[in-house]
């Protein structure tokens, strides 16, 4: 399915020799010795992202002005030759941060990218084939994220095929050929299956040429998230695209008795905006797929209660239950099947998460079981029951013995439940045995 090809890696001095990208200024066109020059194409890719917009000075002219974080300059013709060569911040004449005299003599493509923070700004030059081929597309990669691990690039999960292995920083792949259609891309860590990141189909085209550009940061407290920029190579170079997380719904609920309120963190952010009391939900969160870390601390606090890391799958629903006493609490993970009912009925799911209570069977008030013999940590999956007004009981498994009246249920035609029974058999107040429902859609 692949086919490499080649690609140049550059020193960073070649930065300022991509900048002269937009020139048209050329003294050797008054050689009457040299009336055609030898001329390069050349574009900049802007990915150092705490680096202003920039203008590009030629020979004292502006020929490239205010390419900002994240734009392509696109291809322009520059002609061999020697060549003064100035950066400044965008709209100033200083300072000025760049400058040299260069020798321009390349008959080549390049793309040029400048990398990495302000501070440690270099280059990464690439050699562009853009030949297109008819029947396939042809695709690179570049690492431009100084802070992400060298990583591989896979299809359709952490476990799928590798299209590019161990990139690290810096490093720009060889092409690969692909097919037209549409692809499912994953970063992991270099040999590893652990889902950074997963991307939504994106569809390539035959006869297309993409430079697939991962920049940004991985550092979450900083306003340069991480991000995959698709440039098309085609025509003028300036195109792109960018490639969108696939994103799964997350809904938390505190189901722990006796724990205080508590933070839910993912991937070290907090996500909920006050204290999530016992025995409250978070409702469903957007959350990125792939490989998370969940974490629920006592609010306020860096106490961590809970650490779970899981692969959450794309466009999925799940439900998280922190369960059990304090001193023994846990998460339990659902996934949510929220298929809608067929008409006149409602889905409804039972969860035991009273952590004393013996095992349960939820019945009719003529004793006709529902859901038999749930203990605690143990759930009954979505179940199909008619629309109606329910009166409910909560009976010792196997017996007549009622622990816990639920009257007024209503289930309305094609809505989606959650009944948790909660609290503790003996315990009084906020925290004694009930029952809490949560309406899935």
């Amino acid at each position: 399915m692949f086919k490499l090809r080649n690609i140049l890696t550059v020193s960073s001095a070649a930065l300022v020799m991509a900048f002269a990208a937009g020139c048209s200024d050329n003294d050797d066109n008054n050689n009457p010795l040299n009336p055609t020059p030898s001329t390069s194409m050349v574009r900049v890719v802007h990915t150092s992202y705490d680096a202003p917009a920039v203008d590009v000075w030629v020979d004292g002219s502006v020929a490239i002005s205010g390419l900002s974080y994240g734009q392509s300059s696109g291809y322009a013709e520059l002609p061999a030759g020697m060549r003064n060569i100035q950066v400044t911040p965008g709209g100033q004449t200083s300072p000025v941060v760049i400058e040299a005299d260069l020798n321009i003599l390349d008959t080549n493509e390049y793309t040029v990218t400048a990398v990495d923070m302000l501070s440690n700004i270099s280059a990464v030059v690439s050699v562009d084939d853009r030949e297109s081929n008819a029947n396939q597309a042809r695709i690179k990669f570049l690492h431009a994220s100084p802070d992400a691990p060298a990583v591989d690039i896979k299809l359709d999960s952490g476990n799928g095929p590798v299209v590019f292995s161990n990139v690290s920083f810096k490093d720009i792949t060889e092409y690969v050929e692909v097919g037209e259609g549409s692809y499912t891309f994953v970063v992991t860590p270099t040999g590893s299956d652990i889902e950074v990141f997963v991307f939504q189909p994106i569809a390539v085209s035959e006869g297309m040429v993409y430079t697939v550009v991962a920049h940004g940061s991985l550092d979450n407290s900083d306003n340069y998230p991480f991000g995959v920029r698709v440039f098309v190579d085609n025509n003028s170079g300036d195109a792109f695209v960018d490639m969108v997380s696939a994103v799964t719904y997350v809904n938390v609920t505190h189901a722990s008795p006796d724990a205080p309120g508590v933070d839910l963190l993912v991937d070290g952010i907090v996500v909920n905006s006050q204290a999530l009391e016992f025995p409250d939900n978070t409702g469903y969160l957007m959350v990125n797929s792939g490989t998370r870390n969940f974490k629920v601390n006592a609010s306020g606090t860096s106490f961590t209660v809970i650490d779970e890391t899981m692969t959450i799958g794309a466009d999925m629903n799940y439900s998280i239950f922190a369960i059990d006493e304090l001193s023994d609490i846990r998460a339990l993970v659902l996934q949510d099947d929220l298929s809608a009912p067929v008409a006149g009925k409602a889905h409804v799911r039972f969860a035991h998460l009273s952590p004393d209570a013996p095992a349960v069977d939820i019945t009719l008030t003529d004793g006709t079981v529902i859901f038999g013999n749930v203990a605690f940590g143990e759930h009954v999956d979505f179940t199909p029951l008619d629309a109606g007004m329910y009166d409910l009981e909560v009976r010792v498994a196997g017996t007549n013995t009622v622990a816990l009246e639920l009257s007024g249920i209503s289930l309305v035609d094609g809505a989606i439940y959650t009944v948790f029974a909660k609290g503790f058999l003996n315990g009084d107040g906020s925290q004694a045995l009930g029952a809490e429902i949560i309406v899935n859609n």
